[in-house]
């Protein structure tokens, strides 16, 4: 399936509704997921009500928790007696990991009679990150990338044309803050968002079979010197061009900062742009990050991953869980979902001009224009690594540590994790 290419014109082509099969008998299934707030709190809810219309007997409970606290909290309510039917889950190797756990059902018996509908209904590059050693254990509600916004009335006020590559950004920087502007707006307070930049520069630094190496568990060993320059790359600009006190923001606080009009670029997922079309008084674009001039890696991948839902081992309804997860990835759920909730969903036939903003499909079509994805940095390694490389950025932000350290520590690491994955 890794092999089969899909391009944006699927994503507008016409898609088929799915309907849902009474049951005769009284079913209970428990979903969890990480939108507590609105308005995809709301979004699921309704759309889980209609599930519930369209097959009487089944019941679904819903909890939810915020995203900081919601990957402890399901990683340990998996291994419990009271794991949830159908829970939200990251592609890459977040998923990979509850799958080596056997917490997870592999949707194989499904989709062998599903794989039909599966291409008719859903992009097979958008399913690929769910799959491991060549079964699916989970199918995506929406797909993400990661773009450089700019606030086009600041570059107006300065004079400054947008930036062509990372050394134009660095350029812009002391124009910016003579104006009153913060040039880049950052915050590294959460693991997540420094992990995007992270992934970002070492995809533009070092060279693709490198990081294909060094991100599989057996055999990471990030020894390549383009990791260190990535993080001397990613010190300068943070000391530059970047907000004071970095590791005392959170994400949210960096983007409102951006929507006020205080800062000319911000780093964002596609799944923002609803926060910017409902609350930004400025005009603005976006694009994939810009090229490194004299980069060893490819300059036009993109961060992003696919998110969707996953049926656990425990399940005793794995048939009526299956029937859940089809309903809330494709149908009406996914023509409504870009709209409403913000993320553009990768069923086929659900983003177009009538059921998508102007930006959203264009962000569409960004992400199938990139050479290709890579996994979120703190969802492709393993989560050792992750915890490692963010502290040691953190420390390195904040004059504690080197680059040459911080990578130091991460090798070690990834030692620890070659030595598990041998066993």
């Amino acid at each position: 399936m890794s092999n089969k290419k899909t391009s944006i014109n699927i994503i507008l082509a016409a898609t088929t509704l799915v309907t849902g099969i009474a049951s005769a008998e009284d079913i209970e299934l428990d979903l969890f997921h990480r939108w507590p707030n609105e308005p995809i709190r709301s979004f699921i809810a309704d759309r889980v009500a209609e599930f519930e219309r369209q097959n009487p007997g089944i019941t679904v409970n819903i909890d939810q928790v915020l995203n900081d606290s919601y990957k402890d909290k399901l990683r340990v309510i998996l291994g419990s007696s009271n794991a949830p039917d159908v829970f939200f889950s990251w592609s890459g190797e977040f998923g990979n990991n509850l799958v080596r756990n056997g917490t997870v059902r592999s949707l194989e018996g499904f989709l062998e009679e599903d794989q039909q509908w599966l291409e008719d209904n859903i992009l097979l590059s958008q399913v690929d990150p769910f799959e491991y050693e060549g079964e699916v254990y989970g199918l995506p509600w929406q797909m993400n990338g990661k773009a450089l916004f700019y606030n086009l009335d600041a570059f107006n006020d300065v004079g400054l044309d947008l930036p062509d590559t990372y050394q134009d950004i660095l350029a812009s920087c002391d124009t910016f803050r003579e104006n009153g502007y913060i040039p880049v707006v950052f915050s590294s307070k959460e693991h997540w968002a420094i992990s995007h930049w992270v992934g970002t520069f070492n995809e533009r630094l070092v060279s693709p079979s490198v990081i294909e190496t060094d991100y599989q568990r057996e055999s990471g060993r990030f020894t390549d010197p383009g990791y260190v320059r990535a993080l001397e790359e990613l010190e300068h600009m943070v000391t530059q061009c970047a907000n004071d006190f970095p590791n005392a923001t959170d994400h949210s606080t960096e983007r409102s900062m951006f929507i006020a009009g205080r800062a000319a670029m911000n780093f964002l997922e596609y799944g923002e742009i609803r926060y910017l079309e409902e609350d930004a008084d400025f005009a603005w674009d976006s694009t994939n990050f810009p090229p490194f001039e004299d980069g060893k890696g490819n300059q036009n991948t993109m961060q992003g991953a696919p998110e969707g839902y996953m049926i656990a081992e425990k399940s005793e309804h794995p048939e009526a869980a299956y029937k859940l997860v089809k309903f809330l990835t494709s149908g009406e759920t996914a023509r409504q979902s870009t709209a409403v909730t913000g993320f553009i969903s990768p069923a086929v036939g659900a983003v177009t001009p009538e059921t998508a903003s102007e930006n959203q499909v264009a962000a569409a079509e960004q992400i199938a224009e990139a050479d290709g994805m890579h996994l979120w940095l703190d969802n492709a390694l393993d989560i050792r690594i992750v915890n490692t490389y963010m502290n040691g950025v953190q420390l390195m932000l904040d004059g504690q540590m080197t680059p040459s350290e911080v990578m130091a520590d991460v090798q070690e690491a990834a030692a620890e994790v070659r030595e598990v994955a041998s066993r």
